[in-house]
């Protein structure tokens, strides 16, 4: 399989991600993460859109072929991005159940991140930065050269 980036800031609307998941062996969607908010005292994960301008292709047709059946869609080569093999893995990992990557739940003992359950249980190595206020982790550079956010809550800290 093959995975693309597709620079959607020309199609603002789901319509694009819905025709093309209608497509036979075609997987379209916008990246989603859980992200934490405390609205008037309401806490809660909601989902928000982790790349908001792109959209993520999942087929076996190479980039060519892709393109030229849908070259009306895309208007350019430029706009359509192959994943590299780390780029890949690491979308697979976290997106294999769905279009949003969920929260982990983790605990800081003697300055060292415990990850107890989620998706970061295999990427805790990977981990640049905890924001603790925002619930997030960031991993390192290996995907598009910007910061890849993963939600996580620390329920604790000793």
């Amino acid at each position: 399989m093959f995975w693309y980036v597709v620079d959607r800031k020309i199609h603002k609307d789901d319509n694009l991600v819905t025709f093309l998941n209608k497509q036979e062996g075609i997987r379209a969607f916008v990246p989603k993460i859980e992200k934490w908010y405390s609205v008037r005292g309401v806490k809660d994960y909601i989902v928000k859109d982790l790349y908001p301008d792109h959209m993520f292709i999942v087929t076996d047709m190479g980039k060519d072929l892709l393109f030229e059946e849908y070259k009306e869609l895309f208007h350019s080569k430029n706009n359509i991005f192959t994943l590299n093999t780390e780029e890949q893995l690491l979308m697979e990992y976290f997106y294999s159940n769905g279009d949003v990557i969920k929260h982990s739940i983790g605990n800081i003992v003697n300055s060292q991140l415990i990850i107890d359950e989620g998706p970061l249980l295999n990427y805790k190595g990977k981990i640049t930065k905890i924001n603790r206020h925002h619930r997030t982790a960031t991993l390192k550079n290996i995907f598009f050269n910007e910061k890849f956010l993963v939600p996580l809550e620390i329920v604790s800290k000793s």
